[in-house]
């Protein structure tokens, strides 16, 4: 979500910054920094940004208030979650701290969405629910 904000991804882009812009209290597992480091990576490896913006990226990404949430304090619960629905624990760790934060997770993956609907929601749907709750 961070990094479809952060580097104009097309079709979700625009969602995810007015989403990133709005007033949430955001809150993400620790290893959030090594998935956008390889998004960065990938992106210039597939030639959608330029080696030179990467440090710019990093520090416009630094800025944004996110608490960072050891890992160390969710896997348990996240390995279980994983377990149980059959999807990967590095997901099941960002439902892990939602689930213990009574919130929801933003995310534009579909698989994701439809195993945990009640927890996993794309950023419009939540981003509608601000402006009419």
């Amino acid at each position: 979500m961070i990094a479809a904000a952060v580097l104009a991804e097309s079709g979700t882009g625009e969602e995810a910054t007015r989403l990133l812009a709005g007033r949430w209290d955001l809150a993400a597992p620790s290893h959030w920094k090594a998935e956008f480091s390889n998004v960065v990576w990938k992106a210039v490896q597939l030639k959608r940004i330029a080696a030179e913006e990467t440090d710019a990226i990093i520090t416009r990404v630094s800025a944004l208030p996110i608490e960072s949430v050891d890992v160390a304090e969710l896997w348990r619960g996240a390995v279980t979650r994983a377990i149980a629905a059959g999807h990967p624990a590095y997901e099941t760790l960002f439902v892990e701290l939602a689930i213990r934060l009574k919130t929801q997770v933003a995310s534009f993956d579909g698989s994701f969405r439809r195993k945990f609907p009640s927890i996993v929601t794309r950023p419009a749907e939540l981003l509608g629910s601000k402006l009419t709750g």
